[in-house]
């Protein structure tokens, strides 16, 4: 039980990611982010990096850092669950008159991602 009630404080701050995560995307998808975040250049790599990390930050810490294999390597489940809907979603911009897909939010994705699950696991030790 103990395990259990310790990852519910996870699975509660990816509650609150994904929270933020669907405002920010339904607020750039009907044009109302802040005037804030587009008034510096390239600031939107920086809320990639920082949203997509706490998704896998506290994902991978809910999912108890687990790993999946895959050709001989293992990957972070709670990394690959997030990055591939971000990937996807990058994608499908292209066909948006609203957003543009870009491959540099994708890796600002890939490093929040990165940094973030690196800092779980160490926080896990």
């Amino acid at each position: 039980m103990g395990a259990a009630r310790a990852r519910t404080g996870w699975w509660v701050g990816f509650a609150l990611a994904v929270a933020i995560a669907l405002a920010l995307s339904a607020a750039a998808y009907t044009e109302r982010l802040p005037a804030a975040i587009n008034a510096v250049d390239q600031s939107d790599k920086a809320i990639h990096f920082l949203v997509a990390g706490l998704l896998a930050f506290f994902l991978d810490g809910a999912l108890a850092r687990r790993d999946i294999p895959l050709a001989g390597a293992r990957l972070p489940l709670g990394a690959t669950l997030v990055l591939t809907p971000a990937a996807i979603e990058e994608f499908l911009q292209r066909f948006s008159t609203t957003r543009e897909s870009n491959v540099w939010d994708f890796a600002a994705d890939v490093a929040g991602v990165a940094l973030f699950t690196w800092c779980s696991r160490r926080l896990g030790r």
